[in-house]
């Protein structure tokens, strides 16, 4: 057999980090929207007071966030093992 066809492609030492800081991101996402949620909810007067406002937020907080994950999600596929 050739020896080509039984080596698993590994990911070169960018596409590591690229992955590394994908995942990192990922975290950092979920702990400011759980955050986000956790210091809003003290918040009562203003237009941030409604449960609308406090939605409409998050959501803006979670496009931007998402729009760099998907940067970054699409560069550690991008650096995929091959």
């Amino acid at each position: 057999m050739s020896e080509v066809m039984d080596e698993k492609p590994t990911r070169t030492p960018g596409g590591k980090l690229a992955l590394w800081l994908f995942y990192g991101f990922c975290l950092y996402t979920v702990w400011a929207v759980v955050r986000y949620f956790w210091v809003v909810s003290d918040v009562t007067g203003g237009d941030m007071g409604s449960l609308g406002g406090k939605l409409l937020g998050a959501l803006m907080g979670l496009l931007v966030l998402g729009s760099v994950a998907a940067l970054l999600g699409g560069l550690a596929w991008y650096t995929r093992a091959r």
